[in-house]
């Protein structure tokens, strides 16, 4: 399925800009949602795909995985495994801020030292923001947050200031 709507001037664009996967098809997120609809959540499924190192295979899993049983230890394992800013934000999208924990979650990343594991935590804090989800008390997210302008750590600075554009209309 994805080679027979495989995009190679995308994946070609995409390669270009450092999206450095071994296989890159060039999907976009509507076809990939469309092969997701094909399958029924699977835990096994998803962990294989996961472990493949091409785009499309692990933005599937992030699809596929059964909500219920993506435990709090796995959001972390898979945390580790997003190598690119892209994949963080569709384990963010597509699985994450659909958890009972997110936003337990979401505070324990912004408290990390990892400038990455802090972009996640105020990805996904924007993300249950966005979809009126359950939301921590923000006060203590929001000074991390205005510290955060200030690193020098772009995507940090970036995911911190769209986290704080939003957070104040709240």
């Amino acid at each position: 399925m994805l080679r027979l709507r495989m995009n190679g001037v995308a994946s070609t664009a995409m390669r270009n800009s450092g999206l450095n996967y071994k296989l890159n098809y060039g999907l976009d997120a509507m076809s990939l949602r469309d092969i997701a609809r094909q399958f029924e959540p699977n835990a096994a499924l998803a962990e294989h795909l996961w472990g493949e190192n091409a785009r499309e295979c692990k933005i599937l899993a992030t699809l596929l995985f059964p909500k219920t049983a993506f435990t709090s230890e796995k959001a972390d394992l898979w945390l580790k495994d997003c190598f690119v800013p892209e994949l963080m934000e569709q384990l963010c999208f597509n699985l994450l801020q659909h958890l009972d924990y997110a936003p337990e979650k979401t505070m324990e990343w912004i408290n990390n030292e990892a400038p990455e594991i802090r972009t996640a935590g105020y990805t996904l804090l924007l993300r249950l923001i966005i979809g009126k989800k359950s939301l921590p008390e923000l006060s203590s997210a929001i000074q991390l947050a205005e510290k955060d302008l200030f690193s020098n750590n772009f995507r940090l600075q970036q995911s911190a200031e769209r986290f704080l554009e939003r957070a104040k209309i709240v």
